[in-house]
């Protein structure tokens, strides 16, 4: 299998403090960096990205949704080999192999799908 598991999720939310109280709170992901826009809660091996609905930050231009699937180095040039065949619209691959690549897919519904490296290297730095 070439997908490790998922590596981040970023939601829009209508209330920020209301949706952190809901996942650091009552499901207990701790927050590791906070904004007025932007909260970012870290598992183990994953994060959740909270952002305000009309934020001005990362993935504006994402669609409805954007997702991060962990995968190996030997599997991300395999996904970067079949979705440059497909002519799929991608943003990457960027980064270097052994300290994190990423590559941006825009799922058929106009969500934009990422893989990604970076989970094998440890936690990324916010």
């Amino acid at each position: 299998m070439s997908v490790i598991g998922l590596e981040e999720i970023f939601l829009d939310v209508a209330d920020l403090e209301r949706s952190v109280d809901f996942y650091h709170r009552l499901l207990g992901i701790p927050v590791a960096t906070q904004s007025d826009e932007r909260a970012y809660l870290q598992c183990e091996r994953s994060h959740v990205v909270l952002q305000v609905k009309g934020h001005s930050g990362r993935h504006q231009g994402g669609g409805p949704m954007h997702f991060s699937f962990t995968v190996s180095e030997d599997h991300f040039d395999e996904v970067a080999s079949r979705v440059d065949d497909g002519r799929i619209f991608t943003r990457g691959p960027m980064g270097s192999r052994g300290k994190g690549r990423a590559l941006f897919i825009l799922d058929p519904d106009g969500n934009e799908a990422e893989v990604n490296t970076r989970y094998l290297y440890g936690v990324p730095k916010r």
